[in-house]
């Protein structure tokens, strides 16, 4: 029996928890993995792995997603390979640039992994998220949950920050700003105490001291919940 070769993909993104994400899930796959943090790097090893798939962030420094699609697209060995946009931009004009760009598919952050493996086994034909042991299999639900969790970590600590300077500085309307934001990002069943807690403090009226104070440990709560997540 002829052993079939494994699915090589190249993921290009400058964001190391989404590199190592991916990365996980796709081992579990048994596909073929390299990386590169950006589009320099990524031409590269393009033209050295020769992957069957790429996964491509639009935003990275040097040589940004569209530019690397354009230069990807006159590069005769390496123009046919398929190429998927997974970005947290992914609003119509940005979609509509990288598909003009050369790209497949434009797939949106949180990345939902069961769009994503269909998408990949239309692009290339066939089935590539088979695993020999059924029972070691992760659901799609689960590994969503994975990744919802992980960008909320890294949507908050972005704006913890700023957060908590609008807190001092009395701004209600940046809160709920912010908070909206957030509860984007904590739509799944692993991520309910976390939507409570932002729900709190966008309800809170802000009229009294109690109310900045109420903010204040509630931002600190959610920092805690995170620091757990990351140990589990």
């Amino acid at each position: 029996m002829i052993k079939k070769s494994k699915t090589k993909v190249l993921i290009i993104d400058d964001n190391h928890s989404i590199l190592e994400y991916l990365k996980t899930l796709l081992r579990r796959y048994n596909f073929d993995i390299k990386t590169s943090t950006n589009g320099f790097e990524g031409l590269q090893g393009v033209a050295e792995f020769k992957p069957d798939i790429i996964f491509l962030d639009l935003m990275m420094p040097n040589i940004d997603g569209i530019k690397m699609l354009q230069l990807k697209k006159v590069l005769n060995d390496i123009k046919d390979i398929p190429v998927i946009v997974i970005s947290a931009n992914a609003g119509r004009n940005n979609v509509l640039a990288a598909i003009e760009a050369g790209a497949e598919r434009v797939l949106s952050k949180p990345i939902n992994v069961k769009l994503l493996k269909s998408t990949v086994n239309e692009i290339l034909g066939g089935s590539h998220f088979e695993v020999e042991n059924t029972n070691n299999e992760i659901s799609d639900d689960s590994l969503n949950n994975e990744i919802e969790n992980l960008f909320f970590k890294e949507k908050f600590q972005e704006y913890r920050k700023i957060l908590i300077e609008a807190i001092k500085n009395g701004d209600s309307n940046s809160i709920r700003n912010i908070v909206s934001l957030l509860k984007d990002y904590t739509k799944s069943a692993s991520g309910i105490d976390n939507l409570m807690i932002l729900q709190e403090i966008e309800k809170r009226e802000y009229s009294k001291p109690s109310d900045w104070m109420f903010a204040e440990m509630k931002v600190k709560e959610l920092d805690k919940n995170l620091k757990e997540l990351v140990k589990n």
